[in-house]
Order: structure tokens, then sequence, then C-alpha cells
């Protein structure tokens, strides 16, 4: 007897069949073992839609600077700290925003970035020798969450923290001003 069966990856195999039809049954067992189903393309956080410790923004991928010529080897993200995250508790974007965010109170740090989907980077610069590339290069998802972009080879991808609080603080500002001309007059 002859049937068509299609697999999950809609490939047509035609079998013929002899006995109970458990030839049937290997050869779709068998190519579903050879054709596994992809894993999901891991995708950029977008500050809001997660729970951030201070109010983020998304900057794209930029490609590490340590092997350019003609450098000192200086990273993208510099004048900060790191943690690079174990496999027990795996990097996620939030999890590199609060430790970027609680690690140092005397230091704001105005970059988050992650690197190698388990490198998290906080630093006050990002260096100019750093350029921004197609966000399709920060291909690999974080170690503690698939479904996130954590950078990729020699990529990372980049947060910059406080643009809701610049923005809060531009209005106060402005209120305090317009208050004082008030007195003023």
């Amino acid at each position: 007897m002859l049937l068509a069966a299609t697999t999950t990856r809609r490939a047509l195999l035609l079998l013929i069949l002899t006995g109970d039809g458990s030839s049937l049954l290997s050869a779709v067992a068998a190519q579903q073992q050879q054709d596994p189903e992809p894993e999901p393309k891991p995708q950029v956080v977008q500050p809001g839609k997660s729970t951030a410790p201070a109010a983020y923004r998304y900057l794209g991928c930029y490609n590490e600077t340590t092997s350019l010529a003609n450098t000192t080897g200086e990273r993208a993200l510099y004048g900060g700290i790191n943690l690079v995250g174990s496999d027990e508790d795996g990097m996620t974007v939030e999890k590199c925003w609060q430790f970027c965010a609680k690690s140092n109170e005397k230091i704001e740090y105005k970059y988050a970035g992650l690197e190698y989907s388990r490198e998290c980077w906080c630093a006050t610069s990002l260096n100019s020798l750093s350029e921004k590339v197609d966000d399709s290069l920060c291909d690999l998802g974080c170690q503690g969450n698939k479904t996130q972009t954590c950078g990729g080879s020699l990529k990372l991808t980049v947060y910059e923290a406080g643009a809701g609080k610049q923005a809060v603080i531009g209005w106060a500002m402005a209120a305090s001003a317009v208050a004082v001309g008030m007195v003023l007059i």
C-alpha cells in the first residue's frame, strides 16, 4: 500500500507499508529526529513591556571594539563594571538592568549592554569606535531567557538608562523656572 505522510517540516514522505504500518511510524520518527523544530528567534526587550528599575531605551546592536586595528583594546562599553551569568542563574535583560542600576549608587551608569548571551556590561561611556550595526547581528538568546536578545559574537545589545529620569528632571526644572519667574515679576 502506498501512503503519503507530512512531517512537521512539511516534507512529503512516500512509503510502502508492510504488515501493521510500523514502517511508517519508524520513518516519521526518524525524520523528526533529523529535522527538529527550529528555536524561536530571540527578540529585543522593549522597555515599558518589562519590569525595569529605571527608564531604559533600546539603542541598537553595536560592534565590540576590543579587536579593532589601531586601538588600545578598550571595550565598546568602558568605564564601568560587568557581570557574567552562571549556568545556574543565566543572564536576562532585566537582570542586567538591575545590576547596572543597583551596583554602585555613587556612579550612574548610562549604558547597559549584553553580549555573548551571558555577559552584562554597565558603563558611563560608549566608545566612539563602536558603530551601530544591523540588529540581526545581535542574534544570541539570553542564557536565562532564550526569547530575549543578549548580543552576539563581538556584538552588544545596548540600552541607555535614565531617558525617563531626564524628562522628569527637565520638566521639574522648567516648572521651577516658571515659579521663580512669577516671583520675580
